[in-house]
């Protein structure tokens, strides 16, 4: 496949024009939403030395977890799990019905159930997150997409059965392991593929399950590019997802969260034209979806390189990358952002290590051979390092009080640590 060097200058023309505008309204949104006051306040007086070092944040920064256990070579796990653990703290769970449960009642939840490439048993991710400790969040209860062949046979109301019994099984072994959930996937673009594979209303009725067997965990209405960025440019705030989100909320569903999606999929001839790299329009629909005051996520993230990438292409990668998650870290109600692919060559729809399918948009932040591309090491240094607080020094008096991003600390006093939750409902700790 011939590569194409994308044009840097076209490509990245609107960041160029509104860099002024960026700098100035990220700056602002990073410090005023991701960062408080803090003050330690200590149980005896006289000199000390203070090491104020952050380890986690409170930020989701996450990324799919499909590809434990199906890399085509053992050498290439560990350094998958390496890779992932220094950047994220939140794993997405694959629970795609139809490699959940690829024969109808045998459901592969535990680790030691037959092996399926990109879908990892539930179980098996979960040891991952434990071991780690990273949050799970799981993807996807309802969709039209992913749907087990042997659902086909049942009339509607039978399939309504049978996605309830889903619902239920997985409720019963993962509401108090999983907390956050994308409940309905998709439904505001893709609705006449979800009727034909399901029923009339199945995302209203996926959620009205989700509300029935999830009510104290977080419920995630996620939707893809087309009903947003795409639809945007032809309908404004009139967009489908938008007025999905409206309809559904009005009628009282149980929506905590809104999952936005942002795979860049697009030739790499056309990238320099393509709606998502418009920076009004990407601070616009940001500003729709903030005014619900729920949590945010950008849910779904691709931004390519294309496969075979080059330096060029991949350095405009790596400075996209860093514009929009700066962009989205400052966010007022922006909660996570979840990477999709980590590893060029295993994407969806695609024969691994070749640039068919989604492989082609080169998405991945690492390499085939797992070596590290530019975006990869630029959220290595926002995450890691700008985006952390850590300190030391000597401290006189009975407190401490300094400025920080959210998250949990280890604060070592003359040589002892102590480990602190620090976020908007806890910013004073006694020692």
């Amino acid at each position: 496949m011939d590569v194409i060097t994308l044009d840097k200058e076209k490509v990245l023309k609107s960041f160029i024009e509104n860099k002024d505008i960026l700098e100035k309204r990220n700056a602002e949104g990073i410090e005023k939403y991701r960062k408080g006051d803090f003050t330690i306040k200590f149980a005896n007086a006289g000199k000390k030395k203070i090491t104020v070092k952050q380890k986690k944040h409170k930020f989701l920064f996450g990324c799919t977890a499909f590809m434990l256990n199906s890399f085509e070579k053992e050498e290439k796990e560990p350094i998958f799990k390496e890779k992932f653990v220094r950047l994220f703290n939140q794993a997405v769970v694959p629970f795609y019905w139809k490699d959940l449960e690829p024969q109808e009642g045998q459901v592969r939840f535990s680790k030691d159930s037959e092996n399926i490439y990109r879908r990892p048993a539930p179980d098996l991710v979960l040891d991952f997150c434990k071991e780690y400790g990273i949050e799970p969040k799981g993807h996807c209860l309802t969709w039209n997409n992913f749907v087990p062949e042997w659902l086909q046979k049942y009339d509607t109301e039978q399939k309504k059965r049978i996605l309830e019994r889903r619902y239920k099984e997985i409720a019963e072994a993962y509401t108090d392991k999983i907390p956050s959930w994308d409940i309905v996937n998709e439904s505001a673009s893709n609705y006449n593929l979800g009727r034909k594979s399901l029923f009339e209303g199945y995302d209203e009725y996926g959620l009205q399950l989700g509300g029935k067997y999830f009510p104290k965990n977080i419920k995630i209405l996620n939707e893809t590019i087309g009903a947003i960025w795409k639809d945007y440019v032809r309908k404004g705030k009139y967009m489908a997802f938008n007025l999905q989100l409206k309809a559904f909320l009005d009628k009282g569903y149980p929506i905590d969260e809104i999952g936005l999606q942002y795979h860049v999929f697009g030739y790499a001839q056309d990238l320099g034209v393509n709606p998502f790299l418009n920076v009004e329009n990407m601070l616009d629909i940001l500003e729709i979806f903030n005014a619900y005051h729920l949590p945010m996520h950008l849910s779904e993230i691709t931004i390519p390189s294309y496969w075979g990438g080059n330096e060029v292409n991949e350095e405009i990668q790596a400075t996209i990358t860093e514009a929009l998650y700066k962009t989205w870290f400052a966010t007022e109600h922006m909660k996570s952002i979840v990477w999709w692919n980590l590893v060029d060559g295993y994407a969806a729809h695609a024969p691994l290590g070749t640039g068919e399918g989604e492989n082609y948009y080169g998405g991945g932040l690492l390499h085939f051979d797992m070596s590290e591309k530019p975006a990869y090491k630029v959220l290595d240094r926002l995450i890691n390092e700008e985006w952390k607080t850590s300190f030391e020094k000597p401290v006189d008096t009975q407190e401490l009080s300094f400025r920080g991003f959210y998250g949990e600390y280890e604060i070592t006093v003359d040589g002892k640590t102590y480990t602190v939750n620090l976020d908007e409902n806890g910013k004073q700790v006694t020692l």
